[in-house]
């Protein structure tokens, strides 16, 4: 990959801010009427859910466990109108097998005084054979949602870091379809790799960073908290995978060329 093609990926690829900013006013009528109160009192619960993990009220496994349920319990299409999805992902090109990405608006009554404070919601969409290159995240949790089309998801836990890799032990190789809802934490499927099955397969991410560590890392993230790395290896005996660091340039070549 070219230099300035990486540069532009990285940008599109890594948790970014700026598109929110840009779409603000882009979205000012998506709730035009009466905003529905089932996915107000969802958004609402998600605002509570990220607080609760940033006031370490709960903790990164119990997060997961109660993210997975929340978002699970909305009808996807519901979703998709209330975030105007379809409106958002207009912008999108699909040029390359990274990922575009946008970030939807929550209503600011539902946000509250403090808004997004350490954590951001964002759509990733990608063409068949785009993908979410492998990487582990330090101090950070997320959870996928998949909106529309399909992804292979490969996803392991992070058993400890070595000077230049992290050894994996892989928990899920399965395809994901609508309405399915995938996370990671320190705790649980650290790493992971998604590979969109369709055009315009979608996901709804949630994200909370700078948490605090629950599992001692031995590596250093990149700002975005994120350490690409090589999974695609022969196992161990013990059936785990020793996963060499990679720079983003590196894996984007290799994992979505």
């Amino acid at each position: 990959m070219a230099p300035s093609s990486g540069v532009e990926a990285d940008k599109r690829m890594l948790l970014q801010t700026a598109a929110a900013t840009l779409l603000l006013g882009a979205v000012s009528n998506a709730w035009a009427g009466e905003r529905p109160v089932a996915l107000d009192a969802w958004a609402r619960q998600l605002v509570d859910l990220n607080a609760a993990l940033r006031e370490r009220s709960i903790g990164v496994a119990e997060w997961q466990t109660r993210v997975e349920r929340l978002n699970a319990s909305v009808p996807v299409a519901d979703l998709a109108r209330y975030l105007d999805i379809d409106h958002l992902t207009r912008r999108f090109t699909y040029s390359t097998n990274l990922a575009d990405t946008v970030d939807p608006v929550l209503p600011a009554d539902v946000l509250g005084t403090e808004g997004r404070r350490n954590w951001f919601v964002r759509v990733f969409g990608m063409r068949r054979g785009g993908a979410v290159i492998p990487h582990v995240h330090n101090s950070m949790v997320s959870a996928h949602l998949v909106l529309s089309g399909a992804f292979r998801a490969r996803t392991a836990d992070r058993l400890r870091d070595e000077a230049d890799a992290v050894v994996l032990r892989p928990t899920r190789n399965g395809v994901i379809h609508v309405g399915d809802v995938i996370s990671m934490s320190d705790q649980r499927d650290n790493q992971h790799w998604l590979v969109a099955q369709e055009d315009r397969s979608l996901t709804f991410d949630v994200g909370v960073v700078d948490t605090p560590a629950s599992w001692r890392y031995g590596l250093q993230a990149n700002e975005y908290n994120m350490i690409f790395v090589d999974v695609d290896r022969p196992s161990e005996r013990d059936g785990t995978i020793r996963a060499p660091v990679m720079s983003f340039e590196a894996c984007a070549a290799k994992y979505a060329p």
